[in-house]
């Protein structure tokens, strides 16, 4: 996680902007990896999540600057250089959604605790419970995949407890 000692608002808000911008675009390219219509949902709807949380961080902007967003062009500070865009590979993309959400979450939380208003402090912990949300669905619903030779032992354990509690002779 990058370290944050200090940071305006303002700053905040567009590193968030920013942050929600890239979590749709990921989430819309890992629901296009997955086929399992389940999984397809899930991923769907987080992208919709984040383009909600964009537009309340946007809302939340134009509240605190009185100015409105008509184009978001951040340099590097304002950008959460944690965030890994998402891989090709569905499993690796659920890994690094996984990590992406926390390292998310976290800036949320600890963004939070940086200011005094306490309207600020409620918006950004808010958005952290989304993002916990989120992560505990990945995780109940995206086992880590096995390995191959792993993956084959347990289904033949599995078939072997099938056998044994077909019914007996008797």
């Amino acid at each position: 996680m990058q370290k944050i000692l200090t940071i305006d608002p303002i700053d905040a808000l567009k590193i968030s902007i920013q942050s929600e911008k890239e979590m749709y675009a990921f989430y819309k390219k890992a629901a296009t990896l997955v086929e399992d219509e389940d999984a397809k949902t899930i991923l769907q709807n987080f992208a919709e999540h984040a383009a909600q949380h964009k537009q309340r961080c946007i809302d939340k902007y134009s509240a605190v600057s009185g100015k409105k967003i008509l184009f978001l062009n951040l340099d590097k500070r304002h950008k959460l250089t944690t965030l890994q865009r998402c891989s090709d590979d569905p499993n690796d993309a659920i890994r690094i959604a996984k990590k992406n959400e926390k390292e998310l979450g976290n800036f949320y939380i600890t963004v939070s605790r940086r200011f005094m208003q306490s309207d600020l402090r409620q918006f950004f912990r808010e958005l952290a419970a989304d993002n916990q949300q989120h992560l505990v669905l990945l995780e109940a619903s995206f086992a880590e995949p096995l390995e191959s030779d792993e993956n084959e032992d347990q289904e033949n354990v599995y078939g072997q407890l099938i056998d044994d509690s077909s019914p007996s002779n008797g």
